[in-house]
């Protein structure tokens, strides 16, 4: 049996290389969708944590779990991409980096000022939505 996958032959079944492509492709928005799930539901949970006390240990084992799965899910992600992609990544983790320390030294800014100080569970969340956003930026650009 042949175990070639680009050449059309999968445990000894016809297969195309744009099947194989789609699969990949596929795999890909998977992961990156349960990244995001994760992430949203951890995030929830450590929203709820401060507001409903009764469930604190429950809503902070949610959310570390879900955070762990984020994790494993963007590995996920990662190792599937190819050269273009990783450099799209790679672009779109500089933009989250520097949009996130703009932010902070902004925020740093106006709490000199007397502003209201924010908590840094925001952090993790704006590099999320950050690179989301160099994400899309960044594959536009890369077409």
């Amino acid at each position: 049996m042949l175990l070639a996958y680009p050449s059309g032959y999968l445990w000894g079944v016809p297969m195309s290389l744009e099947s194989f492509r789609d699969g990949l492709a596929e795999r890909r928005r998977s992961a990156l969708v349960l990244f995001y799930v994760s992430a949203l539901v951890s995030a929830i949970a450590i929203t709820l944590v401060e507001k409903v006390p009764s469930l604190r240990t429950i809503l902070l084992a949610l959310a570390i779990a879900g955070a762990g799965t984020a994790i494993l899910f963007l590995l996920r992600f990662l190792r599937s991409n190819d050269e273009r992609e990783q450099q799209v990544n790679y672009r779109a983790l500089t933009f989250a980096f520097a949009g996130t320390l703009v932010f902070s030294a902004a925020i740093g800014f106006f709490q000199s000022f007397g502003f209201h100080p924010l908590s840094w569970l925001g952090i993790p969340p704006l590099m999320i939505i950050l690179w989301s956003v160099g994400l899309i930026l960044y594959s536009w650009r890369y077409r």
